[in-house]
């Protein structure tokens, strides 16, 4: 009997763009990777050169693993203080705690506003010359800072940036899930005498595991990607003593900044990403390993 093959119709657009413009560009990557190419012109192989030079090279090899430090810094902040700060206000959300609606409405309303208009208007809040902060602080009698010009407090503001602008859609993922525990489970640990610790414990959190796995993914992936907010607060050199410095900030810089050769250079540019793609799986699926033994069984 002819199978039926109608889905091939289907699926078949969506394969050949997923080709094109995910896969194909993957191998190219990869390719370029081995190379020395400023975008135009011949293609050099030059074999496993860019790779030492990104290790081993005194210019370039701080920087880099300057930026990567900060990346996983970044990753400690989304596991530590991220990621607890949006379960809390989700289950704060669930209980209903008062005005919990403004609340729902003003925790995720930061999150559909670019990161780039957010960026820009923290350059002007926290601007040491005319920024609003400073001048509210001289008003007060307060001594005002160079914000993101100091190495101290730069990365701690942009941290508190990202949780302003960032945790509604963590909230969101994890205020969904709590709803969809069945009332059902809820009335009768209520009838059964369980306080609210107990509700939380025992059927709140392992319930929503799940969520918790899915959401701390994603910020993973964000926190080793991230380039918009640290580019425009602390711009292409990454602020004072790269203390903004992100592993993508190193890659625009040196791919098509001229840091390292006086020119483009899309080929150690490729490098780069290959290593960062090797660290974010590699990240990936430790925290995924990690994760899997706190998963619940129904």
């Amino acid at each position: 009997m002819k199978k039926n093959r109608n889905y091939l119709f289907f699926i078949t657009p969506a394969f050949i763009l997923y080709t094109i413009f995910v896969a194909l560009p993957i191998v190219i990557v990869m390719f370029l990777g081995f190379t020395d190419w400023s975008g135009m012109g011949e293609i050099h192989l030059v074999g496993i050169k860019n790779f030492v030079t990104i290790f081993t090279d005194k210019r370039f090899a701080p920087e880099f693993f300057n930026a990567l430090k900060n990346n996983l810094k970044y990753l400690l902040c989304v596991w530590l203080i991220i990621t607890p700060f949006q379960y809390l206000v989700a289950y704060l959300l669930f209980i209903k705690i008062p005005a919990h609606k403004y609340i729902k409405f003003m925790v995720f309303l930061p999150y559909v506003i670019s990161t780039t208009i957010v960026s820009f208007f923290a350059t002007l809040i926290f601007n040491p010359n005319i920024g609003f902060l400073n001048n509210f602080l001289g008003k007060i009698g307060m001594a005002s800072g160079a914000w993101f010009g100091d190495p101290k407090w730069a990365f701690k503001l942009l941290i508190l940036l990202i949780l302003w602008q960032g945790s509604g859609s963590g909230i969101m993922i994890f205020y969904s899930n709590f709803m969809d525990i069945s009332s059902d489970v809820m009335e009768a640990s209520r009838i059964d005498g369980c306080t609210e610790w107990q509700r939380f414990l025992h059927i709140l959190l392992p319930l929503s595991l799940p969520s918790c796995a899915s959401n701390i993914t994603m910020s993973t992936i964000w926190a080793l990607a991230i380039f918009d907010m640290p580019f425009i607060l602390g711009g292409i050199n990454g602020g004072i003593n790269g203390t903004l410095d992100f592993a993508n900030l190193v890659f625009y810089r040196y791919t098509f900044g001229s840091g390292l050769n006086g020119k483009s250079d899309l080929g150690f540019g490729a490098a780069i990403v290959l290593i960062m793609f090797i660290v974010m799986m590699a990240v990936t699926l430790l925290q995924n390993k990690l994760l899997s033994k706190f998963e619940y069984d129904n």
